[in-house]
Parts: C-alpha cells; structure tokens; sequence
C-alpha cells in the first residue's frame, strides 16, 4: 500500500514537473547559504502527555512552518541527556516526523535520552516543492539548531545521535559523510557523536541501477535531478574520505542482493577509511519493519544492537 500511495504521488510530480523550474548551464548545483537566521525556541504547538513540545527549527519564505519543525520528546528531570535525532522516511514525497514514534519514545526516553524527530521539506508541490539540496540542508538545519538550543530542555549539545529510515537514512548518510552541509551552519561532522541510516540503496545510487523493484530511482530523480551530477555528488559512499571527522555508524542489512551489496559496501568503505561501523544483520525483517521494530515489545533484531551502540557512542 506504501508504494501504491507513492507511486500516485510521482505520478502528480512527474505531471507538474512543468510548472517547476530548475537550475540551467550548471554542471552541479552549489551549496546555498543558510536561508535566514535559525529561529529562537519559540514554540508553536505543545502537548503534555509526553513532556513533547514542537518548534520551528528554520524559517523559508513561503514554507509551511510544520516543514521545517521538530518534535522534542524530554524524560523528567532530563540534565545533560544524550540526544537522539530521527530523520523519517517516505521517498522524499511522503511521511511526518510523528510517524512511528510510540515504541521510539519509550524506548530512549526510558534511557534518559531526549528523542528529536524532525520533519523536512518534501519533493511535493504543496510539501514545500523541494529539490536538491532542500532536503540535506533542512536536516543540517535541525542539527545546527539541537546544538545550540538542546540544553534549554535538559540536553547535552556534545553527544547527539542522527538517525534515519529510508530516505531519511540517505538524507542522514549525505549529511553525515558529507562536510559541507553542516558547515554551511558553521558545524564540522564531529557535532554527531554517530550516525545509523538504515536501510537505503541511496548509499550507492549508480550502483543501484535501472529497473529497481521499489521505484527509488524515480524518487531520487524526482527531489534530486536537478542537479545533473545528483546520481554520484548524493550517493554517501561515493563521497566517504578519510580523517574529515566522520562518526561511528550503525547500518542494517537486507533485500535483494544488490541491496545488501550496496549497504554492505557503504560500511565496509567507512571501515577502510578508518570509521568504527557496526552492522545489524536484518535479512528477516521488510523494509518497514527495520523502521518499525526499534523498541517493539519482543524484537531482538533491531533494538539490542541499536542501543548496545548508542550506549557505546553516548559512553554510558
């Protein structure tokens, strides 16, 4: 049903793609500057049951404010707690920083972590129309402002975990190997104590070829192609160097062979350049499931290594 929805969705992109412009005469599309200062903590819309607050991370002229917010989940009495940062997926088109929270919050909130879920600008006309590099920066974004505003909420700015599913685990692998997002914000990589993308093909976009089964091409192509380059300038493992900072990263693996190849060969390549990686073999779980399974009740796939490494990264 998740693809039948999403492929309804490229559909109406594909049909409006006229009524959007895109960059001319570039060969690649350079890195914009920060649009606007980060928005003090103000928040827009709170909620108590959980200790939850939601707040503008960032301000586009013209952009919904939900587009560019987050969601802070706080245990009681938090005090310099680690924090966890979760990036959603849904092709770049669909998904909200809400979904599939219930197990995630309990689950780090019960460690004393603080859970941030963040929502991004999606490749829609009416979800903020974005392109590339709309949805690395929006992410880059969130972090920069976690950092300089999460110890008002009990925070610790020094030890904060990215984490992503899907396309939210390409835009936390871009982000995360990639320098130049985060210091368009003035962070170098070393502001993540550790990354966990789990579960792209994004890692290795030409590796991942033509005729792929879920459609992740047309999604890449749809929120990135309008940078001609977009197939090897998005593709995390392609852009991996040694010694510029790279944290600890956790990946799962599973699919078809050539999915497992390329997320074997995005871990493996962090390893050759000296990065600690640990690997959650997830051969039994869907797609959704390697999403949904984090703090399940009964999951013994997802959750104990998860959080042996965050423990590990956190130094708890």
């Amino acid at each position: 049903m998740a693809h039948k929805t999403l492929a309804l969705f490229l559909i109406l992109l594909l049909f409006s793609s006229a009524c959007r412009s895109s960059p001319s005469g570039a060969t690649s599309a350079p890195m914009p500057p920060p649009q606007g200062d980060l928005p003090t903590p103000t928040a827009f819309t709170q909620t108590g049951t959980r200790q939850s607050t939601t707040l503008a991370y960032h301000t586009v002229a013209g952009v919904d404010p939900d587009l560019l917010s987050l969601d802070i989940y706080t245990p009681p009495n938090a005090q310099n707690a680690p924090v966890v940062m979760w990036v959603h997926g849904g092709g770049y088109v669909i998904g909200d920083k809400a979904n599939q929270m219930r197990y995630k919050i309990d689950l780090f909130n019960t460690q004393g972590w603080i859970l941030v879920s963040v929502n991004y600008r999606l490749s829609r006309p009416d979800k903020g129309a974005a392109q590339f590099p709309d949805h690395f920066m929006d992410v880059a974004a969130a972090v920069a402002w976690v950092h300089e505003h999460i110890d008002e909420y009990g925070g610790d700015p020094s030890r904060i975990a990215l984490l992503g599913h899907s396309a939210g685990a390409d835009i936390v692998a871009n982000v995360g190997v990639n320098p130049a997002y985060l210091q368009t914000y003035g962070l170098n990589l070393n502001a993540l104590t550790c990354l966990a993308p789990l579960d792209t093909e994004g890692f290795d976009k030409v590796a991942a070829g033509v005729g792929d089964p879920d459609g992740e091409q047309q999604q890449w192509k749809n929120a990135l192609g309008n940078n001609p380059n977009y197939l090897t300038e998005t593709s995390a493992t392609l852009l991996i160097q040694p010694n510029i900072g790279i944290p600890p990263v956790l990946g799962a693996v599973r699919g078809n062979a050539r999915r497992q190849h390329i997320e074997i060969a995005f871990l493996e390549t962090l390893a050759t350049a000296g990065v600690p990686v640990t690997r959650i073999d997830a051969h039994t779980l869907s797609h959704n499931e390697v999403n949904s399974q984090i703090g399940a009740p009964g999951d013994t796939v997802m959750t104990p290594p998860l959080m042996n490494f965050l423990k590990s990264c956190f130094e708890e």
